[in-house]
């Protein structure tokens, strides 16, 4: 059976599913719209992140240059420059790099040779500075193997009308890992410097210098995945640098999407969360509501199952009273209840009026039978009275009441058996024996019956009442007989030996079969047949064709055949004969019934 066949199984998958879209959609708009305002937030801050190290480093630019022109304009290392002495001018080196706290320091005299090198990686920085106009200041950076060197230069002078030029204070910073550790602290992101195509400082772990490399070329901000987490990256020219050119120094600003839409994954475990326990409340609530609806149906579905099986128009539908319980559903109960007891009221007045007709029929019938029989033995007895009657008249008046007097014996017994309940007595029986019996006493006194009985010799012991049975094949058999008789005496040349078939071509066969755990009886005649109009009333009581008949023959056998269990078909083709099937349970009930 399918699930939706059933009505509170519809209802609760209805309000079930639409539980389940309308939670999942606002489960989809929440996740979407937090979502997307948790990447707007992420770029929005990563954006502010990368305009405040572009300030920190225009800021750190024009401190270092103050730095150096204040340098530079001391007298005392003007005058330790203009010896051109080395020795002289490299403590004024140490002192000074000291004091203004930079990572280097040069000095060089007006030709570019250096007076004095100070902090680590001094050595390592070239001496020329490339093309310089003597009066001009510089503000550059350069690849290092510790990271990007930033480096400023101003010229040291004399002055005067013209500014007598004595060499240049070159001071410098990296911008290595500890410095993008200062600005991690100052931004909240992580920070890398690059130049040349390659990574060269950085606050994230060193293998991921590779994989960070080509983000340097994006021209905006661009997702770079570093081993299981995700970042949203942006590039910012170094100060003093060209962001157009491929091997400019720049600094790059990360901010990891992983971490930050972390807080996402809590969102929609606890919306799931939601999401089930309102699904769970939905079922159990849209399941309720269901059952208020049904409850009340299946009762009245039950109700008419059963009146359906017994034919019990007793049967009421009882509804216990709930405060939930579905008014259209109770009011159906009550129309069930109202038209039950109307149907069992018509049946009753209708089975009162075919008692009544049938006790019409009845009288009627019996009237017509038993009339006959008695003008009969009136004429016969009016006979015995006169004073002369002779031996031969004295016979037949004797056996003309006699007949009369059996057949209304006959009359009275079949209305007695269709009128009164039968009772079965079971028992195990032979089946072909009863059968042999029935055309025994169908044809008794018949010498050449002109019927056939084929019996299945593995018909196995019957439990039935084998008197009744008998009494059902023998009015069918003695149906048989009258109905090849009638035949015989109707045909041309006929006479009573045309009502005798030969033995190899009877005009009645009687078989009997096990067929599948039941007994098969089939008769067959050939006869005249039915006609298809009486087909339909051969059932009904006191229906008959045959004058002598009293309609009480086919339904008594019926009754006795269905009493049994079994079932009673009868076929029939005019012209050519009549087929009646009897099918019947091996076994009818217990011994003891």
């Amino acid at each position: 059976m399918s699930v939706a066949s059933s009505l509170t199984n519809r209802v609760f998958l209805a309000c079930t599913l639409l539980a389940t879209v309308s939670l999942g959609f606002a489960l989809y708009f929440v996740d979407e719209r937090a979502s997307a305002a948790a990447e707007t937030e992420l770029r929005r801050g990563l954006a502010e992140a990368g305009s405040l190290v572009q300030e920190l480093g225009e800021t750190r630019t024009d401190q270092l240059t103050r730095l150096a022109r204040v340098v530079a304009d001391l007298p005392k290392l003007k005058a330790a420059v203009e010896t051109g002495d080395a020795p002289t001018v490299q403590p004024l080196a140490d002192e000074y790099r000291a004091e203004i706290n930079t990572d280097l320091l040069v000095l060089t005299d007006e030709a570019g040779r250096v007076l004095g090198r100070a902090g680590a990686g001094a050595a390592d920085m070239p001496s020329e500075l490339g093309e310089v106009p003597p009066t001009e200041e510089l503000s550059t950076f350069r690849p290092h193997a510790r990271g990007v060197l930033q480096l400023v230069s101003v010229p040291v002078f004399l002055e005067g009308a013209v500014p007598d030029i004595l060499g240049r204070l070159t001071v410098g910073v990296f911008l290595d890992d500890r410095r993008a550790a200062e600005l991690r602290n100052l931004t909240g992101s992580e920070i890398a410097f690059g130049a040349g195509g390659r990574i060269l400082a950085s606050t994230l772990p060193a293998g991921s210098r590779e994989a960070l490399a080509p983000v340097m070329r994006a021209a905006s901000m661009t997702s770079v995945t570093l081993g299981e987490e995700e970042y949203l990256a942006l590039v910012r020219p170094l100060a003093g640098t060209e962001s157009a050119a491929a091997e400019a120094p720049v600094a790059l600003i990360l901010r990891s999407r992983t971490e930050r839409l972390q807080f996402l994954d809590t969102i929609r475990t606890a919306l799931v969360g939601v999401l089930v326990v309102s699904l769970l409340l939905a079922t159990l609530f849209s399941y309720g509501v269901a059952r208020t609806m049904t409850r009340p149906l299946a009762a009245i579905t039950a109700a008419m199952r059963d009146v359906a099986a017994t034919g019990d128009l007793t049967r009421k539908v009882t509804l216990k009273s709930h405060a939930w319980d579905d008014e259209d559903a109770r009011t159906l109960a009550a129309a069930f209840n109202t038209l039950t007891e109307s149907i069992a009221r018509f049946q009753r007045e209708a089975a009162q009026k075919e008692r009544l007709s049938s006790l019409g029929r009845l009288s009627t019938v019996i009237a017509h039978e038993v009339r006959n029989p008695l003008m009969i033995i009136r004429a016969s007895l009016a006979t015995l009275r006169r004073d002369r009657v002779s031996a031969s008249e004295l016979r037949e008046a004797v056996a003309d009441i006699d007949d009369e007097t059996k057949r209304l014996n006959r009359i009275v017994t079949e209305v007695l058996d269709f009128a009164r309940p039968i009772r079965f007595e079971l028992a195990e029986a032979d089946l072909n024996q009863v059968c042999r019996a029935s055309v025994d006493a169908a044809w008794a006194g018949d010498a050449d019956a002109g019927v056939a009985v084929d019996l299945d010799a593995a018909m196995p012991p019957v439990v039935t009442d084998a008197e009744r049975l008998r009494t059902a094949l023998v009015n069918m058999l003695t149906n048989a007989r009258h109905a090849v008789s009638a035949v015989a005496r109707s045909g041309a040349g006929g006479g009573a030996d045309a009502a005798v078939a030969v033995a190899d071509d009877p005009a009645v066969r009687l078989t009997t079969r096990v067929r599948e755990g039941r007994v098969v009886i089939a008769i067959q005649d050939r006869g005249a047949g039915i006609a298809p109009e009486d087909m339909p009333h051969i059932f009904d009581p006191f229906f008959t064709t045959r004058r002598a008949g009293t309609g009480l023959g086919l339904p008594i056998a019926k009754n006795i055949v269905e009493g049994l269990g079994g079932t009673l078909h009868v076929s029939s083709r005019p012209g050519e004969g009549t087929e009646v099937r009897i099918e019947l349970p091996r076994s009818t009930g217990s011994l003891d019934a």
